[in-house]
């Protein structure tokens, strides 16, 4: 099942001098494996529970405490008339499963071990949350915990726990009152509350409890000495995010000069609303010297996150003009990572697919594809007609073995192109903009493992001359996997060292989701 991660929307509000950022769940949405809620500080997201089965939601009703840090007015049916009344509740969600230091099996069930400190085994599936601040500061999370079950709070960077004395549980009430937690982790009683404790900037803190689903509903993040916001990975930004593209006139800076070939910008993007915009959301990574484009537009897919790897020219561009210069529509970008990597090294074998390329989607409107004597093909568009192969006569064509699709041109579009791939489960495209002679699509964080057909498009009526269409062969084998950092899919191929793709009865040393394990 195709895991969806959307940024959803937060409540803001300013308590004393500092800011506080409240995350709440929303009564009338849905929250499956890995979906996020993000502030402009903090990003929470839920772990991988059950891939058939959203988590559940529910409502709490909560005293003055906990009423005044995440109740929300809700229809709730009077038991007495039937009637639907407001009420202050508090909004939470409940997986169906105890955590576990395994995937989920057959059956949707965690795999496994249950949490040791001693292990630091953190988890792999099962009910459990991970929240990860931009600042350091202090975090408030609304619980609903059973008794006798061991609660952690455990540091994703080492799997190691926050022993008891740096942490507090508060039983709601109209004052709240602390809850004695026992040596081995555990409350007396059941307790409805909260688990409060400080946090360091850009630290992963998974929020669960043994033998037992802990109930969630959001958190309260207070950022220690106000509002110096450094984006992760030490990268600044001119102006400090969030920035929201609601016309093209919006921009900003990020100012690093050390990049290099193979390394990325990964964005945390948030869709808006914009009217007249057809075209969804869009980063667009710019020269801060000239404003040109440095690349096609980066269209956020379903993750909320758009990734820009970085060339030879574009490293030279953005290190002598003093940082990468962004501009967008239809888009509130939260903020801005650098992933380093390594300088790409040659590529894998090329594959044209050229030849495949015999239809067209607009036949019927007098768009025409004709292929010419030197192996290119000649491509008179309609507006959002395609060029295309299809694929699967003999079932769907599996791509996770290829790196990305290339489309080149003879010379520079005078319209703006997409590169279309459909696979038995969704529909996946990449933006060129006008004046481009090679369009790349890259698979990466991609599932091209069943393809039924391939298409080029045009943005209006154009004579497009392709000379190549081709794939690009993984170097080493190995499908490169992208996923939310502590989310896991359990349905994503399985391969050995030799970049082998291999079954689950296969014994060994195997990778999946870009992390390696014992497979017994």
């Amino acid at each position: 099942m195709k895991k969806i991660f959307t940024l959803f929307a937060v409540a803001m509000m300013a308590i004393g001098a500092n800011a506080q950022e409240t995350i709440l769940f929303s009564n009338d949405g849905t929250y499956a494996n890995g979906a996020t809620l993000a502030s402009d500080n903090v990003t929470v997201v839920l772990g991988n529970d059950r891939a058939t089965k959203n988590y559940d939601l529910k409502l709490a009703s909560v005293k003055a405490y906990c009423a005044g840090l995440f109740g929300q007015t809700v229809p709730v049916q009077n038991a007495d008339t039937g009637e639907m009344e407001n009420k202050t509740r508090v909004v939470y969600v409940v997986g169906g499963n105890n955590p576990k230091d395994g995937p989920l099996d057959d059956s949707d069930k965690p795999t496994g071990a249950s949490y040791s400190p001693d292990k630091a085994n953190t988890p792999q599936a099962g009910c459990y949350f991970m929240i990860t601040p931009k600042k350091a500061g202090h975090l408030v999370n609304f619980i609903v915990l059973n008794a006798s079950k061991n609660i952690y709070v455990v540091k994703g960077s080492d799997g190691t726990c926050l022993p008891i004395s740096d942490f507090v549980i508060k039983k709601d009430a109209d004052e709240p009152e602390t809850v004695n937690v026992n040596e081995d982790y555990t409350v007396d009683e059941k307790t409805t509350g909260t688990i409060e404790f400080d946090v360091v900037a850009n630290e992963t803190y998974y929020v669960f409890c043994n033998g037992s689903k802990l109930s969630f509903g959001g958190c309260v993040f207070t950022a220690e000495g106000g509002n110096i916001d450094p984006q992760p990975g030490g990268l600044t930004t001119d102006p400090a995010l969030p920035v929201t593209f609601d016309s093209w006139d919006a921009n900003f800076l990020i100012q690093k000069t050390d990049v290099k070939a193979g390394d990325k910008f990964v964005f945390s993007c948030e869709p808006i609303e914009v009217a007249g915009w057809e075209w969804g959301p869009q980063i667009l990574p710019k020269s801060n010297a000239d404003w040109s484009d440095l690349g096609p537009a980066l269209v956020p897919g379903a993750s909320g996150k758009a990734t820009f790897t970085i060339t030879e020219e574009y490293a030279s561009v953005i290190n002598s003009n003093g940082g990468l210069r962004v501009q967008g529509m239809a888009v509130k970008v939260n903020a801005v990572e650098y992933e380093e990597g390594s300088a790409p090294g040659p590529e894998g074998d090329k594959e044209s697919i050229i030849d495949k390329f015999t239809n067209t989607w607009g036949a019927e409107k007098g768009e025409t594809l004709t292929q010419n004597a030197d192996g290119s093909i000649t491509f008179n568009s309609v507006e959002w007609g395609g060029a295309a192969a299809w694929l699967a006569d003999n079932g769907p064509a599996d791509w996770s073995g290829y790196t990305k699709l290339v489309f080149v041109y003879a010379e520079p579009t005078t319209v703006n192109t997409q590169g279309f791939v459909q696979t038995t489960t969704e529909n996946i495209t990449w933006w060129g903009n006008e004046g481009i002679t090679m369009l790349e699509c890259p698979f990466e964080g991609k599932d091209v493992s069943a393809v039924n057909q391939v298409a080029l498009q045009a943005s209006a009526p154009a004579t497009i001359i392709i000379t190549e269409i081709y794939l690009v062969r993984n170097a080493d084998g190995i499908k490169e996997v992208v996923s939310v950092k502590g989310a896991f899919n359990p349905n994503s191929p399985v391969y050995n060292l030799a970049g082998q793709k291999v079954g689950k009865d296969y014994k060994g040393i195997v990778i999946q989701n870009g992390r390696k394990f014992i497979q017994k």
